[in-house]
């Protein structure tokens, strides 16, 4: 196991501790929440920062997640727009920089068929454009954010297959479709519980478990 994984999983031992001991009557108990909901990530853009390109690229897509939580967590409290729409932008950037870090992603020659690629991909679109559907009576103005962060999710989703298939499965490539997987669950069941209602059952445990188990699993092929 890598060295990380353990302070990782601690942090995220750290943080539902502290939901769990909450005291609701504190002001702005949002910035305090952020701060133990950011650090599982922190972890992460620590780890994976280097010299070469993928690993900056790796190092800010977690920073900018992080970022990203800390919005999501002050829209749970205050329900605001902007700050939805702040920590969806975060996330979107954060996905694009996963798109080059599976496009830099070291592979042997082992080219797949043209042919089953094209599935795949058309796969992963026609997924995130369904879903985009049947939110769109639900979004109000925030429609083109969301029909971006539907796209940039496929994308992530496309290229991490388009990544395996062009290697050999080793552990590396696996630990990429698992944490695009995850990702696209853990999106899914916060959009639907967000803009439709409470369809997934025990929601906030499906979303953070599937999410931070995507970022553990993408930090590990980043890294591999």
């Amino acid at each position: 196991m890598r060295g990380f994984v353990p302070i990782y999983l601690l942090s995220i031992a750290v943080y539902i501790s502290f939901i769990l001991r909450k005291d609701k009557d504190v002001k702005d108990l949002w910035v305090y929440e952020a701060f133990f909901k950011m650090w599982p990530c922190i972890v992460l853009t620590v780890e994976a920062h280097g010299k070469t390109n993928k690993a900056k690229a790796a190092a800010f897509a977690f920073a900018l997640s992080a970022l990203g939580d800390a919005a999501l967590c002050h829209n749970d409290y205050k329900e605001t727009e902007l700050s939805f729409v702040l920590g969806l932008v975060a996330f979107l950037a954060a996905q694009w920089c996963y798109v080059y870090c599976f496009s830099k992603t070291k592979t042997k020659s082992r080219a797949g068929k043209q042919g089953s690629g094209l599935v795949r991909t058309l796969g992963c679109y026609a997924y995130a454009g369904g879903l985009y559907a049947f939110l769109y009576g639900n979004l109000g103005q925030i429609k083109i954010p969301v029909l971006f962060y539907c796209v940039s999710i496929a994308t992530t989703f496309a290229s991490s297959l388009d990544a395996a298939s062009r290697s050999k499965h080793n552990q590396s490539s696996v630990f990429g479709i698992l944490g695009a997987v995850l990702f696209v669950m853990s999106d899914s069941s916060l959009a639907l519980n967000m803009f439709v209602g409470p369809v997934v059952p025990h929601a906030r445990l499906v979303i953070m478990s599937t999410y931070w188990t995507a970022q553990l699993f993408l930090a590990l092929c980043f890294k591999g």
